[in-house]
């Protein structure tokens, strides 16, 4: 699931954690995870559809699934789930076309992860907030969080990634608008 949603293979990754969140003895802490890395991907895959109603039934029950089961974790361990917490509020508020608030919610899962020290998760809240900041017009805000994210990536040493926001942001600075 992990390396699928990592790879950007949307439908994989959905198969892979249908099948893996029917294991009955899966553990508490993978089960977040899984939970944490479907509801994104179905974000993912609803903004790479044609947004017909089964793919949006089941981006909401995987977000309010995950979301119920990160806030309870969270209340526990603020700092080793609120990040996603706030990650998955933000796309759904950007989902939802409520721009301040979601706004503030990357920021949020921005500075939690950051926090934290997960790297990766920084690096990732970092590329979302960039996607919703380029789709809402806004691109010089979306090349800073590009370029936040790459060096998390960096660090992360994931050289695919890397690649993979070098290119967002040539993009952005060869089409401006």
């Amino acid at each position: 699931v992990l390396q699928s949603f990592w790879l950007g293979h949307s439908e994989r990754c959905n198969h892979y954690s249908k099948k893996v969140l029917q294991i009955q003895y899966l553990g508490s802490h993978n089960r977040l995870t899984i939970l944490f890395y479907a509801a994104l991907n179905a974000f993912r895959g609803f903004k790479n559809s044609n947004g017909n109603g089964s793919k949006f039934a089941m981006v909401k029950t995987l977000y309010k699934n995950a979301i119920s089961a990160l806030r309870s974790s969270a209340e526990l361990s603020s700092s080793s789930f609120s990040n996603r917490v706030h990650l998955l509020e933000a796309e759904m508020l950007a989902f939802e076309r409520k721009h301040q608030e979601a706004k503030a919610s990357y920021a949020a899962a921005i500075t939690s992860a950051d926090s934290a020290g997960y790297v990766h998760e920084h690096g990732l809240a970092c590329e979302l907030a960039a996607h919703h900041y380029k789709k809402i017009g806004e691109a010089e805000t979306a090349l800073d969080f590009f370029r936040q994210s790459k060096l998390c990536y960096i660090q992360w040493g994931s050289q695919m990634k890397v690649e993979s926001i070098t290119q967002q942001i040539e993009n952005i600075q060869q089409h401006p608008s």
